[in-house]
Formats: C-alpha cells, sequence, structure tokens
C-alpha cells in the first residue's frame, strides 16, 4: 500500500509496541510520520536480549519504529507545549499512549484538543477502558484475558504466546481506528477522539473459544498445537528430517491424506471415518499417521499432500521461515544488517493506476 496515505501527517507520541506498530505501518503507507521521544528515549531502545550486537538501539525497538522521523522533546515544558501546539495544527493523525493525568500537563485532553484541531483523529491506547490508572503490560492482558490458561500443553503450567500478541492485536485495532476516523472525516469535516484498550484488543481475540464457553459454557483446554474441534489439525507428524503439521479440515481431506501416506484403512476404520471420531481417537491416530510418515522426506511428502490437496505445512524456525526467498521479497525490506519486517500483509492487486493484466493472482486463506 506504498504511497495510499501519502500526504497524511501523523504525530507518533506512542511508545513501546501497539503504538509505534502503528506509526510505522501508516509511514509504509506513504503518510509522514513524526515520531516525538521524550528526553530518556523510548523505554524500549533498552529492551536487549542476551547476546544481542551493542548498538544504540535494540532489535525490539527497530521492529516497530522505522520509515519516521525521530525528534526528542520534553512535552511537559513551556517549549515543548509550544512546539507541539504548532506540530498539531498541521498534524492529520495523532497517535498516543499516555497516562490519563499526563495528558493535561502537556494539553492533550481529548475534548479540548477537538475544540482547537477539530479535523485531527486522535486515537490513543488505554490499557484499560474501565481502569484509568491501571498500567497494562502485553503479558498481564495475557494472563487476564484467558490466553495464558489455554495457550501451553496440559501437563504444564500457563504460558505466555512468544511475541507480545495483545499489543500487536491492540495495532490493528487502532490501524481500523484511524482509517475509519479518516473516512469520516472526509465525509464530514470532523476528525474524532478514539481509545483502544489492550485488555479490550485482548478479549475481542478470543473469537470461537471465547464464544464456546459464552454459548455453551465449555472452558478451553490446554493442548499444545491441536484443535480441539477438529483431528488432525494442529497434529505434528514427523518424517526423516523434520515436522510437519496437518490442518485437515474434513473428510475428504483426510481420505486423501491417507492415500498420500498408504493408510487407507484409517479412512475406512469407524474410529477415524469422520471428525467427530477422530477428535475422540486422536491419540491413536497420531500414532498412526507418524508410523507412515517416517519413511519420508519431508520435502517430498509436502509436496505429495500438496498435489493432493491435504493442507500441511513445514514446521520452520523463525530463522527458516525469514530466510524463504518468497517470504524475505514480500515481508523484509532494508540493507543487511539493518533488514526489518514490514507491518503489514496487505498487498493492493488492483489500483487506479494498474489494468487488469498488471494485477497478481492470490490465494485462499482459512482461519480455523
Amino acid at each position: 500500500m506504498e504511497g495510499a496515505l501519502a500526504g497524511l501527517r501523523v504525530l507518533d507520541l506512542s511508545s513501546v509496541l501497539a503504538g509505534p506498530l502503528t506509526g510505522t505501518f501508516l509511514a509504509e503507507c506513504g503518510a509522514e510520520v513524526t515520531k516525538v521521544e521524550p528526553p530518556r528515549g523510548d523505554v524500549t531502545q533498552t529492551w536487549k536480549s542476551v547476546g544481542e550486537p551493542a548498538r544504540s538501539s535494540s532489535a525490539y525497538y527497530e521492529a516497530a519504529n522505522h520509515g519516521k522521523t525521530v525528534v526528542v522533546k520534553d512535552l511537559k515544558s513551556k517549549a515543548g507545549r509550544l512546539w507541539l501546539e504548532e506540530r498539531l495544527a498541521q498534524t492529520d493523525i495523532l497517535l498516543q499512549n499516555m497516562k490519563w493525568n499526563d495528558l493535561e500537563p502537556m494539553g492533550l485532553e481529548p475534548d479540548e484538543l477537538s475544540l482547537r484541531h477539530p479535523r485531527l483523529v486522535h486515537l490513543r491506547l488505554v490499557g484499560s477502558e474501565f481502569d484509568k490508572d491501571r498500567l497494562a503490560y502485553d503479558v498481564v492482558v495475557q494472563a487476564e484475558t484467558g490466553f495464558m490458561d489455554m495457550n501451553g500443553h496440559p501437563d504444564r503450567p500457563p504460558a505466555k504466546m512468544p511475541v507480545a500478541l495483545m499489543d500487536v492485536l491492540a495495532s490493528h485495532q487502532m490501524r481500523a481506528g484511524i482509517l475509519a476516523g479518516l473516512y469520516q472525516r472526509e465525509k464530514t469535516g470532523q476528525g474524532w477522539y478514539a481509545e483502544v484498550s489492550l485488555f479490550g484488543s485482548g478479549l475481542t481475540a478470543l473469537a470461537n473459544q471465547g464464544t464456546a464457553w459464552l454459548m455453551n459454557g465449555q472452558r478451553p483446554q490446554r493442548q499444545g498445537s491441536l484443535h480441539p474441534n477438529i483431528a488432525p489439525y494442529g497434529d505434528l507428524i514427523d518424517c526423516k528430517d523434520g515436522a510437519i503439521v496437518l490442518a485437515v479440515g474434513s473428510d475428504a481431506q483426510f481420505t486423501a491424506l491417507c492415500g498420500v501416506l498408504g493408510t487407507d484403512d484409517l479412512a475406512q476404520d469407524d474410529a477415524f471415518a469422520v471428525n467427530a471420531q477422530r477428535v475422540v481417537h486422536r491419540d491413536a491416530l497420531a500414532q498412526a499417521l507418524n508410523a507412515a510418515a517416517r519413511s519420508w522426506q519431508r520435502q517430498d511428502l509436502l509436496v505429495a499432500l500438496r498435489d493432493a490437496k491435504v493442507p500441511a505445512g513445514a514446521v520452520y524456525s523463525v530463522a527458516e521461515a525469514l530466510s524463504h526467498p518468497e517470504f524475505r521479497e514480500a515481508y523484509v525490506h532494508g540493507e543487511p544488517g539493518k533488514e526489518k519486517l514490514r507491518t503489514s500483509a496487505v498487498r493492493v492487486h488492483r489500483s487506479p493506476q494498474q489494468t487488469t493484466n498488471d494485477m497478481l493472482s492470490g490465494g485462499d486463506a482459512q482461519g480455523v
């Protein structure tokens, strides 16, 4: 979407991950983004892992802050407030995650700000809309929205996701809020003030797991990578040189899987013939599938499964995934040693500047 938001000016006062990711997304879309940091800098500049090469900032910080102009200002000082007010007069989008008590000293109270700058689209990230003074960090939100309780293996304690997923989810909510605000401004000439909460972002992302409890009283259980309603889905099979994860969503796909592995008898067995029975007899099914897969090279089996229209994928490390030529071309940018991930998976296939012949072909994505 490079250039889609060209001409828009963004003031990014946010810190840590969700807000900065949102600012970077806007920059990748062509907006002019200025990130304002306090004299001490964004705290994530110091969040370095063991063995991370010495440099001025961390990989964590760099992941969320490319494509911006960074300036250092004390926005509580008189000079800082004057600078901020001048910039706001030229700003289309304001991003911030300030504490409520810090808004007045900076002149950022939402109601008064909207009176001074009525066209401003103002988006604020909060921890919780129910407790304005509570600090919220990703792992706390993962814990209190149910994600940790259902993540991991049944014989192990609850586990957090290996990325700050609540922040990433909140960033996508913020992007939606900004784009909706810009659309409203296009129609009415007026901007808006909106809030996105980390807790709300986590709760709304519970999706089918949350609705299963609301409708049926079913509490999600820790099952590792297994799907509670489908088998074999999330199940791993081990080949000679690596693992494959299966995503078999229909009885026809299961029959095709058995045809590839030479286990056609499983597809005829009453214990496995239909999905409901496969979920019940999942352990026995996994043993049978693994026994058949161990004689295969992983890539050979993946090709055979793809030809048979059986959804499956190699279990890659992060290094393997980001070394994949197709993935690198689409999602990695920057010169060697300074490469970063893009923030958006949106790919525009047709725009007013393109003809039908320029359009790229796309694939289907299923979310279960």
